[in-house]
């Protein structure tokens, strides 16, 4: 038995100091800020009562998950150095569950109802942070001219595809899987859709490909190159996610932007994306994330500066009571959005 707040045999209990956490409990803790960052909101064992320590030991058991499977920052910079077999990032696992989903993506109170919501916040930010980048109007109906390449690296359905493209941006909608690329494209021609992108001067041209792939072909065709290439809620599904990075660092121009979001690694974005939206509310499928690939943002931005790309701008995005949806915000607890500014060639 681990020892506890209490005093040996024969003595009385004592009380610890607060903000003080029992050896007990403590083992289940992180102690290293690499591996969840969660020291301030750890529990307090204020009273010494072994009853209430295993009362508290349960309910984190059904709260967060164990750390066995939790990846370090180091274990995921090692993946990238190993070599891999199938040559690709994607996990044919994630992507069935896709497939199964495939006609769910444009059902706004579906499994997909968080990212419809999430769309405000994103469009926002990549509206703004493209526009300062490249010295655009972000006030202007249509900012994105014509002149700038777009590709969207695991578009699924298009519910942000078709957010750009009515922005005026010029859009490749790539995705590994075939179906929801199909759910992508039959609602974007769909008459209202396409000619509201058709007058804003948008494009979305579609395509059943990996970043991987399409990291091929730019190796050798400067023309596969993009000055803005986002991923957007794909990195923390992927198998390896240095090596996705790598591919998105491999398509992007130099003195271009990488734009990406995605999910943190704290015990917040597991009982609110994890435990809450897909357990108790349903505003995702069961199964949906797994928390321990998960990416804290020092671990994204690692990724990406070893590829030579440095961090532009970064914001958290929260949801809001008042508008329905998810706002901009500056925690970065849960759901965060960053862009990357790929160096230019000495």
């Amino acid at each position: 038995r681990r020892p506890c707040c209490r005093g040996q045999k024969g003595t009385r209990a004592r009380r610890l100091p607060p903000r003080v956490v029992c050896a007990a409990a403590a083992h289940r803790w992180p102690r290293t800020r690499g591996d969840w960052n969660v020291h301030a909101s750890a529990p307090h064992c204020a009273r010494s009562s072994h009853r209430k320590m295993m009362q508290m030991m349960k309910l984190m058991q059904m709260v967060l998950p164990g750390r066995s499977g939790v990846r370090s920052l180091s274990s995921l910079l090692g993946a990238g150095r190993r070599e891999v077999s199938t040559k690709t990032s994607v996990d044919k696992a994630e992507v069935e569950k896709f497939r199964k989903l495939a006609d769910k993506w444009w059902d706004t109170k579906g499994p997909y109802a968080a990212l419809h919501r999430l769309n405000y916040a994103r469009t926002s930010f990549i509206r703004t942070t493209v526009s300062e980048h490249f010295g655009l109007h972000s006030s202007d109906l249509s900012p994105f001219p014509a002149s700038l390449k777009w590709v969207e690296v695991g578009c699924g359905g298009g519910i942000l595809t078709e957010s750009l493209a009515r922005l005026g941006a010029n859009v490749l909608a790539i995705d590994a899987e075939k179906q929801s690329l199909e759910a992508a494209r039959r609602h974007s021609s769909g008459q209202a859709v396409s000619s509201l992108i058709a007058r804003r001067g948008g494009s979305i041209t579609h395509a059943v490909q990996t970043a991987e792939e399409l990291a091929g072909l730019a190796a050798t065709d400067e023309d596969k190159l993009f000055d803005v290439v986002v991923s957007s809620e794909v990195i923390e599904h992927v198998n390896n996610p240095v090596e996705f990075a790598r591919s998105l660092s491999s398509i992007t121009k130099p003195g271009g932007l990488v734009v990406v979001s995605t999910l943190n690694r704290t015990n917040m974005s597991y009982a609110l994306a994890v435990a809450l939206a897909e357990n108790v509310l349903g505003m995702a499928p069961r199964g949906t994330h797994d928390w321990t690939k998960f990416i804290m943002p020092d671990e994204l931005s690692t990724m990406f500066e070893q590829n030579g790309l440095d961090l532009a701008a970064i914001e958290g995005m929260t949801w809001s009571i008042v508008k329905d949806q998810f706002v901009l915000s500056k925690d970065l607890s849960v759901n965060y959005i960053a862009s990357y500014k790929k160096k230019q060639p000495v």
